[in-house]
């Protein structure tokens, strides 16, 4: 059986090279477009699509590789909310505090539970209520939506070495 010469225009080309960049197989492209398998992968082989692909690929990820993730950027930017929150509350608690000593002291008792709330955002903002490290502690800060969601976990004391 002779073959007759297949020709294709340049889009068409162009097409089957795009096709094969996507990750369609070379023989599936000539059957779906009706050109002999041999003419297809003697064109890619003659022309080197595979090394050109491989080659773009990873050209790809070398530029890519100084990126970060984008979980890795959001914690960035959650970090750096919550630290531009964490200081704009140290003032307002600072500014309340001095307030608060200019008051009388039946003054400071009756709104006590004004304080409170207060003295918690304030231990919270400056850490007076978190565990020592040497306790095991775990604790997470997630600021949404000026909301904040505090997780912490303590994990059991290590035995002593005398035991």
């Amino acid at each position: 059986m002779v073959q007759v010469p297949v020709h294709l225009s340049r889009d068409t080309w162009e097409q089957i090279k795009a096709g094969h960049a996507a990750g369609i197989g070379l023989r599936e492209i000539a059957r779906k477009m009706n050109v002999p398998e041999g003419t297809v992968l003697a064109r890619a082989k003659r022309e080197g699509w595979t090394q050109q692909i491989e080659a773009a690929k990873h050209a790809a990820a070398s530029t890519q590789s100084n990126a970060i993730t984008p979980m890795q950027s959001i914690a960035a930017v959650m970090q750096e909310r919550g630290e531009r929150y964490r200081e704009r509350i140290a003032g307002v608690s600072e500014r309340v505090v001095g307030h608060i000593e200019a008051m009388c002291p039946d003054e400071i008792l009756t709104r006590s539970a004004q304080f409170e709330k207060i003295d918690t955002i304030a231990r919270r903002t400056f850490g007076l209520n978190d565990v020592t490290s040497s306790q095991g502690c775990l604790s997470l800060n997630i600021l949404t939506n000026h909301s904040l969601v505090q997780v912490k976990a303590t994990l059991p004391a290590a035995p002593s070495p005398d035991k």
